[in-house]
């Protein structure tokens, strides 16, 4: 991997000599906790890059969410996860590939769902690493927190692009740069080295234009926003910042007593979805069909 110092996704790329904006941010993984990298942000489309190159084999090998089991705040977040594409007209019966799935525990609530036909690939997850995966086509391919982990966005967005049927659905969830602050040091955006590229809406949605995809539906939360108590990106992410700002803590024993001594935590357990952090979005995108396709127009929730 090589450093990045000139933006690979717009037009007229922006570079680390000229940046918009530009920090230093540590990791957020308790093993690499003393290790710090650049993070810029691009003067032309707004996205960030990490400027250091990484050996992503190294840090994945402690990957604190390889250790995540499905709870429930998962399946509410799932929950919400399979009625978004329901809505674009998947069905049970429906092909699905959920790239990037980590323990796989989307595919695992697909199933209980009843979706048969929902498969996971994870290049870094022995049980989900057969590439065999990757020579069909899917009715949808559902990728949720990777595409910021790519060194070549472009690419990885067209490779998946390859494997949706004509017509079928692309749902990219992502962190939105024009949303995250270098400022906001605890901020779980700023996952570096794992994120090496932090797309702005604009970026992603160019993205989807090059590939002949339109956008059925934006939405600029998290799918773990609900109304339930604790189950919300706002809740979690600070409840995380007090744990000591490491990733860890998102698998690690609920800790009761910081929750009920911080009246901060009290109020976003309760009230977190009525302030979303607006860091995530997911664009759920159509890929282009011969066939005469009436698409949904773009909504922005």
């Amino acid at each position: 991997m090589a450093a990045c110092v000139k933006c690979n996704l717009c037009e007229e790329p922006g570079t680390l000599a000229d940046p918009a904006e530009v920090g230093a941010v540590p990791c957020n993984v308790r093993e690499f906790s003393k290790e710090v990298f650049t993070l810029w942000r691009c003067i032309g489309c707004g996205s960030l890059h990490c400027a250091e190159d990484a050996d992503l084999n190294r840090y994945y090998a402690h990957y604190p969410l390889k250790r995540q089991k499905l709870n429930f705040n998962d399946r509410v977040g799932y929950r919400n996860r399979w009625r978004m594409i329901q809505a674009q007209g998947l069905a049970p019966s429906s092909h699905i590939l959920d790239y990037g799935c980590g323990a796989g525990l989307f595919v695992d609530f697909l199933h209980q769902q009843g979706v048969e036909n929902a498969k996971g690939y994870d290049p870094y997850v022995p049980k989900y690493a057969d590439p065999l995966a990757l020579h069909r086509q899917y009715d949808a391919i559902v990728s949720y927190d990777v595409i910021e982990h790519s060194e070549e966005p472009r690419e990885f967005f067209r490779s998946l692009v390859r494997l949706v049927k004509p017509g079928g659905l692309l749902v990219i969830g992502t962190p939105n740069a024009q949303n995250v602050s270098l400022r906001r040091k605890g901020s779980p955006s700023l996952h570096v080295p794992f994120h090496r590229h932090i797309l702005s809406k604009r970026a992603l949605l160019a993205l989807g234009k090059e590939a002949a995809c339109e956008p059925a539906r934006v939405y600029e939360r998290s799918f773990y926003d609900s109304i339930y108590p604790t189950v919300n990106s706002r809740f979690m992410w600070r409840y995380i910042e007090k744990a000591g700002g490491m990733l860890d803590a998102a698998v690690e024993p609920p800790r009761p007593g910081l929750v009920l001594s911080s009246p901060e935590l009290l109020f976003f357990a309760f009230f977190g979805y009525f302030v979303p952090l607006r860091e995530n979005m997911i664009v759920i995108f159509r890929t282009a069909d011969s066939r005469v396709l009436i698409v949904p127009a773009p909504v922005t929730d």
